[in-house]
C-alpha cells in the first residue's frame, strides 16, 4: 500500500508501526505475516519512493551475494 513498517514487537503477533515518527498507523500480523489488523491511519503520503529505494537496495544485495569474483 506504498507505506513501511518497522517491526516494534513480536510474541505470537507482530506488532509493526509506521516508519514516519508521529504517525499512529500501526499492523499486526501472525507469524506468517499475515494480516491481521490494521489500526490508525497514516497521518502523511505514501512513500513509494521509500520503497523503490529499499527495492534497489535488496536487488543490489542479493547480486553481490550470489556474484562470483
Amino acid at each position: 500500500d506504498d507505506y513501511t513498517f518497522k517491526l516494534n514487537k513480536t510474541t505470537s503477533t507482530k506488532y509493526w508501526i509506521c516508519t514516519i515518527n508521529y504517525c499512529a498507523a500501526k499492523v499486526h500480523t501472525d507469524s506468517n505475516n499475515g494480516l491481521m489488523k490494521s489500526v490508525g491511519n497514516h497521518s502523511h503520503l505514501p512513500e513509494k519512493e521509500k520503497l523503490a529505494v529499499r527495492e534497489v537496495r535488496e536487488k543490489i544485495t542479493f547480486f553481490k551475494k550470489f556474484s562470483h569474483p
